[in-house]
């Protein structure tokens, strides 16, 4: 029997487009967030937001490929915002569109892709990074240091469904 390849870890390029793509979508279906025509209305919009953001370099990504497959991956927003006296830089990160394949799950790709994330957050100087856990997924970013804040939300469009999981959180 052989050795599980450890997967390789690279940053992501103009050309992973379709891969962060493909895995939005299967983590909002994973989740059974929306339907597969929200799903793919979605698809399109982000595609175009986040071709601009990877050239612009607003938004980095990683991807662990295995056998030159991409297998895992993630995103960081460098996300502006206002200062605060306790972080006074107006710049933050946003780690989202954490994905792993669902036959390489549970090996720690998910914590080694976020882990590399934050690494690259404190090389740009970020001083806050900021995410949004699933519920399967609270446990490992909470073990990680990642803490529930006060933020809240309105959903403030007629034909947006507030999804069970958002409710009920703390």
């Amino acid at each position: 029997m052989s050795a599980t390849p450890i997967p390789t870890l690279r940053p992501s390029t103009p050309a992973d487009l379709e891969t962060h793509v493909a895995h939005r979508i299967a983590m909002f279906q994973d989740m059974k967030l929306g339907t597969e025509e929200g799903r793919h209305r979605m698809a399109e919009a982000f595609r175009h937001q986040l071709r601009s953001w990877l050239v612009t370099g607003q938004c980095r990504g990683l991807v662990l490929e295995e056998n030159k497959r991409a297998v895992a991956s993630v995103l960081l927003l460098l996300k502006e915002t206002l200062p605060t006296p306790v972080t006074p830089l107006a710049l933050r990160g946003y780690l989202f569109n954490i994905y792993t394949e669902p036959t390489h799950r549970r090996r720690g790709l998910a914590a080694r892709l976020t882990d590399a994330a934050l690494d690259l957050a404190r090389e740009l100087g970020i001083e806050i990074v900021e995410l949004h856990a699933s519920l399967e997924a609270e446990g490992l970013y909470q073990r990680m240091g990642f803490v529930p804040t006060s933020e809240m939300r309105l959903v403030i469009s007629a034909g947006v469904k507030t999804p069970k999981q958002w409710k009920h959180r703390r």
